[in-house]
C-alpha cells in the first residue's frame, strides 16, 4: 500500500539528477510571476510548478502512483511552501519530447494505433488498483475536479470532501449545481432527478482527470508519460471516459481512438455531464 508522504517532501539527495534550485534561483526565471499560477523548466532536468493556487496535492498523486503502479510519470523530486513569497513548489522531473496533441499530427494509423495500445495498457493498470471504497482525492483529500466542483479551486470556496457512497457524491455534485445561480425550482428538481438515475452504479476507480493530449508527453522512442495529476482521484469509473471525451475528444480523429482506451463507452453519462458542465458553470444548461 502506498504511504503519504510527509511534506515538505524531498527526494533523497543521491537521486537527484542535479541540486535542486533554491527558491531565489526559481524566482529569478521569471522576472513578473503571476500570483497564482507558474510552469518553468529549470536547466535540462526540472519542471516546477508554483504559486499561491499550486495545489501541493499534485505532487502527492504522482508519488502516489509512482508507488502503487508502473505508469509513467515525472519524479517528483520537492514538494513545500516558502512562506516568504506564499507559494507552494512542486520540482518534478522534466520529459523531454512532444505532447501528444502535437505528436499526432504527425502520425499514420499503425502509429495512432500503437500509441493507443500504451494508453490502455496504463490506463488498465490505473483503473485496476483496489478500490479504497471512498469516492474522492487520494488519501481522503479534497476533490480537486472541476466537473464536481464547478470552481478552478477559488480560495473562498470550500473545499469539496471525499465521499463514501455515489449517492453522497451526487448529493454534493448537484448541491454545488443548485448554489450556481438563480434557477427554476422545478427545472432544477427534474435536473437533479435525471442525474440520480444516470450516476448511479459507477465503482470508484482511480481517474487521471484530465486526459487532454496536451497532458500526455511522447518521448522521442515512442513511450508515453502522464503529467498533470492536479485533479486526479477516486472517481466514478465513468468519470475519466466522459471527461476525456469532453476536453478533447471531437476536435480530430481522436475521437476515434478514445473508446479504445476504455473497458466500455458511457453514452448517457457523457451527455448529461455536458449538462451538468454548463449548469455548474454558467447557472443554466442545454437540452
Amino acid at each position: 500500500m502506498a504511504t503519504r508522504p510527509t511534506l515538505p517532501y524531498f527526494a533523497p539527495a543521491d537521486s537527484l539528477p542535479a541540486p535542486l534550485p533554491t527558491v531565489a534561483e526559481i524566482l529569478a526565471v521569471i522576472p513578473r510571476p503571476k500570483p497564482k499560477r507558474n510552469v518553468v523548466q529549470f536547466g535540462e532536468h526540472f519542471v516546477i510548478k508554483f504559486g499561491q493556487r499550486v495545489r501541493l496535492q499534485e505532487g502527492e498523486n504522482m508519488l502516489f502512483v509512482r508507488q502503487s503502479t508502473r505508469v509513467p510519470v515525472p519524479t517528483v523530486y520537492a514538494l513545500f511552501h516558502d512562506e516568504e513569497s506564499g507559494n507552494n513548489f512542486i520540482i518534478q522531473e522534466y520529459i523531454a519530447g512532444s505532447n501528444l496533441y502535437t505528436y499526432w499530427r504527425g502520425l499514420d494509423q499503425s502509429g495512432k494505433e500503437a500509441i493507443a495500445s500504451q494508453l490502455r495498457q496504463h490506463l488498465d493498470e490505473l483503473r485496476s488498483l483496489p478500490s479504497p471504497g471512498y469516492f474522492g482525492g487520494v488519501w481522503r483529500q479534497p476533490i480537486r475536479c472541476f466537473y464536481f466542483t464547478g470552481t478552478w479551486d477559488r480560495d473562498d470556496e470550500p473545499p469539496a470532501l471525499a465521499c463514501d457512497t455515489e449517492e453522497q457524491w451526487v448529493d454534493e455534485l448537484t448541491r454545488r449545481a443548485h448554489a450556481a445561480g438563480n434557477h427554476n425550482k422545478d427545472l432544477d428538481l427534474w435536473k437533479e432527478r435525471m442525474l440520480r438515475l444516470v450516476l448511479r452504479g459507477h465503482s470508484p476507480v482511480f481517474t487521471h482527470g484530465d486526459l487532454d493530449r496536451t497532458n500526455i508527453r511522447v518521448r522521442s522512442d515512442g513511450t508515453v508519460v502522464f503529467i498533470d495529476w492536479e485533479r486526479s482521484g477516486w472517481y466514478p469509473s465513468c468519470w475519466e471516459y466522459c471527461l476525456a471525451t469532453h476536453v478533447d475528444g471531437c476536435t480530430d480523429d481522436w475521437h476515434h481512438f478514445l473508446p479504445r482506451l476504455f473497458e466500455q463507452e458511457w453514452p448517457g453519462e457523457v451527455a448529461w455531464m455536458l449538462i451538468l458542465r454548463d449548469w455548474l458553470m454558467f447557472g443554466h444548461f442545454y437540452i
